[in-house]
């Protein structure tokens, strides 16, 4: 048991090196809910999804590993979605631009995006409750 934990306190520090609490606090209830996303944030977001997903970087205990697959659909889907509704803009920004001249298009997709970051924001720090139990860190 001692190993399972030393391996999953190693992963969760790998994990938070590349986004950690505050960080993804800041990309997901600032940046994206406020409609001024920077790319480097996209990046970070992406980074921290695909490392969730790689095998090596799997949790040996099974409740931490659900909330972490979890986590990174809910990512996922989000950073899809953001794909589909931001569009670029000069200085290394992306900014919510679904279509403007229908503005029930306009809400519908708002409401969406405001729902994708309620479930991606839940399921961090879900994850993050489940990690703090589990492995005391």
């Amino acid at each position: 048991m001692h190993l399972n934990r030393e391996h999953d306190v190693a992963i969760f520090k790998k994990l938070d090196a590349i986004a950690d609490e505050s960080r993804v606090d800041e990309i997901l209830n600032r940046s994206i809910y406020t409609s001024h996303f920077h790319f480097e944030e996209h990046d970070v977001l992406r980074q921290f999804i695909n490392a969730l997903q790689r095998i090596e970087n799997q949790y040996l205990e099974s409740v931490i590993r659900l909330k972490a697959e979890q986590l990174a659909w809910e990512m996922g889907e989000l950073l899809s979605f953001v794909g589909q509704t931001f569009w670029s803009v000069p200085a290394g920004h992306l900014t919510f631009h679904p279509d403007p001249i229908d503005p029930d298009v306009y809400d519908a997709e708002r409401k969406q995006l405001n729902e994708k970051l309620e479930k991606a924001w839940d399921a961090y720090k879900t994850y993050r409750k489940v990690v703090n139990e589990r492995l005391m860190v």
